[in-house]
């Protein structure tokens, strides 16, 4: 069986903005993750204090990962934010749910 894969996203938020704020947009662009082939899983991902966000992403394709990530998520966030994101890939060999 292959490796599943795990992708980090980082990127820092403006200044003020709010824990709701952060919710809604999430919940606007949440469809955009909906049977996407490869994509098992996308949790999205904020700070406490509101200043980062991002995302992990379980994927069973490394292809598919590489390529949504810089063809669809990075420009998105790009476009959103106006920074570039940080995107991390690790292999997940090993994955226990409770």
């Amino acid at each position: 069986m292959n490796n599943l894969i795990t992708v980090v996203t980082r990127f820092p938020l403006p200044a003020g903005v709010t824990a709701d704020q952060i919710h809604a947009a999430f919940d606007e662009v949440a469809p955009k993750f909906r049977n996407v082939p490869g994509l098992v899983r996308k949790q999205f991902l904020r700070s406490k204090d509101c200043r980062t966000a991002g995302g992990v992403y379980l994927w069973n394709d490394e292809g598919a990962a590489h390529a949504f990530m810089n063809e669809r998520v990075a420009p998105m966030i790009r476009e959103k934010f106006h920074v570039d994101p940080a995107i991390e890939f690790y292999d997940s060999p090993v994955i226990v749910e409770n």
